[in-house]
């Protein structure tokens, strides 16, 4: 059988050949930006011509998962992402340049688009589904070789300071590792100027690149209904701030937070809100998709400090949630699919009682704690949730429903305008301390799941004393939510083709064998699929009013209203050692 060198030969013998010096420039999702892409630096160097291009993969949008029905991204988070790209073709365009764009798998696009090229240039994958999208990719280019580029990070894996293929499981070995033995380079300007657009000599390609250079899927093209298309593009009025897509408005966000409203000085102390705008930076989004660099960030922060003359634990701790970003990509980076399995790094076997019922619930937001509700229902209308808020609604749907964790994952991983599948598997897999420390286990066996360990009641007594979120999100908790949320998965939502259903798992394999636990995840898988279907048409008044208590509702065993529970019950509960920490 032939190898991949034999069989690039074979094909080059029956095409054109690639023209030196004509290169192109593979943009993913996480890239979408000019300023410091280490990525776009090295392709533009020396280049004749280049060809900036990027692919819409209708498997990364309305595809189900094998998770509780979650998809790979909802209608709205997609909407962003249509947003950046757009904006990244204007910036191209602005440099006498652009950006072809296709629907369809990298695997088949990239080749044909960059026929011609001698080289293809990519941001390097962080999670094993990115590398592996590159393998497909790189043995389909005839002519040229994929270079990957590593960016988006504070440190480089050559100056981190620890060895990248093997990142001590305690962040603040890790963090001083990187201070001590590590550098942070320089952002990159931007290019002042980027090179001609190929000519093609063949008229096939020409046609199809000249297509390709004024085309934009629309929602509906990447398998979403009109309807959820159209709700996609309406905005909660009580949502904190409206996104924009694209470079041009992460610095304007940026601008306005640290320097116009001057928060920066602050942030310590005011990033545990979770009503308004200004109590962290809302950068995430636009640090997900690739517009705004954390090294640009981070020389901003710099920038503050020297000019209002101030330097404090505020100023410090923004740049310091972006060296805890750099550890859970690392994390991601250095364990491959471990971080998507059940028992994460650590193994743990713990069982998982949690129902398909319970998952749902949550999900509507309609635990029956309010707080919890008020989180869900924000993230389901507005793609966002405050970080507080996230830490809240995922130790309870861990600890007091007893759900799978990957299920919550998923979840997150559908509606989070500022999803990163770095960020969000590892630190999802760390809330049941399935990641460990220093090697030591701390797995769900210390820990009791059928006691309320992150019920609502500390956490408002601490960050919503006022119950100001909760009645900023639950004014209508009385009211059926589906007058106000996108349509629900099941109805509206456009299934895949040929009535077959989909499943994607995160690090390969199949929905019955992901666990450590074969046995119990079969079952629940089959639990599921007996359940999904009826669970998913049903009404939203089926689980629960919300009306303060837990556990689905008024005849709940979950709790009662915050007011009325005594501090002796809280006292009894045992306390919690992990953190859920994200770049706001």
């Amino acid at each position: 059988m032939p190898g991949r060198a034999e069989t690039k030969l074979a094909q080059g013998n029956m095409s054109r050949k690639a023209i030196v010096g004509h290169r192109a420039l593979w943009f993913r999702a996480n890239d979408l930006r000019l300023d410091d892409n280490t990525a776009l630096q090295a392709a533009h160097r020396d280049a004749k011509s280049l060809l900036p291009l990027y692919v819409f993969d209708p498997a990364c949008f309305n595809t189900l998962t094998a998770y509780g029905g979650a998809r790979k991204s909802s209608a709205r988070r997609a909407r962003f992402l249509l947003e950046c790209v757009a904006s990244l073709r204007q910036r191209l365009e602005s440099y006498g340049s652009g950006l072809a764009v296709g629907l369809g798998s990298p695997s088949k696009i990239v080749p044909r688009f960059s026929s011609d090229c001698d080289a293809v240039f990519v941001t390097e994958g962080f999670c094993s589904e990115e590398k592996r999208e590159e393998v497909q990719v790189a043995w389909k280019l005839v002519h040229s070789d994929l270079k990957r580029i590593w960016g988006g990070t504070l440190f480089f894996p050559n100056e981190l300071g620890n060895d990248p293929d093997n990142i001590p499981l305690g962040h603040m070995q890790f963090r001083n590792n990187c201070r001590q033995k590590g550098r942070i380079r320089d952002a990159i300007p931007e290019p002042a100027r980027l090179p001609p657009l190929p000519q093609f000599e063949h008229m096939e390609t020409s046609a199809e690149i000249a297509k390709a250079m004024k085309f934009l899927p629309s929602l509906q093209d990447l398998g979403y209904s009109a309807d959820e298309a159209q709700v996609a593009y309406v905005e909660d009025p009580r949502g904190v701030m409206v996104w924009e897509g694209g470079e041009d408005a992460a610095w304007a966000r940026l601008q306005k937070w640290m320097f116009d409203d001057d928060h920066l000085k602050d942030y310590r102390d005011i990033q545990n809100g979770m009503v308004g705008e200004g109590y962290s930076s809302k950068l995430s989004p636009w640090i997900a998709r690739g517009c705004i660099s954390p090294r640009r960030i981070r020389q901003e922060a710099l920038r503050y400090e020297a000019q209002r003359m101030i330097k404090n634990f505020s100023t410090y701790w923004l740049p310091n949630m972006l060296e805890w970003r750099d550890f859970m990509i690392y994390i991601a980076r250095s364990q491959g699919d471990r971080i998507f399995k059940l028992g994460g790094i650590t193994g743990d076997r713990s069982p998982w009682h949690g129902t398909t019922q319970d998952l749902q619930s949550w999900k509507d937001g309609r635990t029956g704690e309010d707080l919890v509700d008020a989180g869900m229902k924000e993230l389901l209308l507005t793609g966002y949730m405050s970080m507080r808020a996230r830490h809240i609604v995922a130790t309870y749907l861990i600890f007091d429903l007893g759900v799978d964790w990957r299920h919550g994952a998923a979840h997150f991983e559908e509606h989070l305008l500022d999803y990163d599948p770095a960020l969000n598997w590892v630190m999802w897999m760390q809330a049941p301390g399935l990641l460990g420390r220093g090697g030591r286990h701390q797995g769900l066996l210390h820990f009791s799941v059928k006691k309320s360990v992150a019920s609502q009641r500390k956490q408002l007594s601490n960050h919503a004393p006022d119950h100001a979120y909760i009645r900023h999100w639950l004014a209508d908790n009385h009211r059926d939510m589906s007058a106000s949320s996108p349509p629900r998965q099941g109805a509206a939502h456009k299934q895949p083709a040929s009535g077959q259903r989909t499943l994607l798992v995160r690090g390969g394999g199949s929905a019955g064998n992901i666990g450590v636990d074969k046995e119990a995840n079969a079952k629940l898988s089959a639990h599921m699929e007996r359940c999904s279907e009826h669970l998913l048409v049903q009404s939203s008044e089926a689980v629960g009013e919300g009306n303060g208590h837990g556990k689905h509702g008024k005849n709940g065993k979950g709790g009662e209203h915050a007011d009325d529970h005594s501090a002796d019950d809280a006292a009894k509960r045992p306390k919690r050692n992990n953190r859920w920490r994200k770049t706001q």
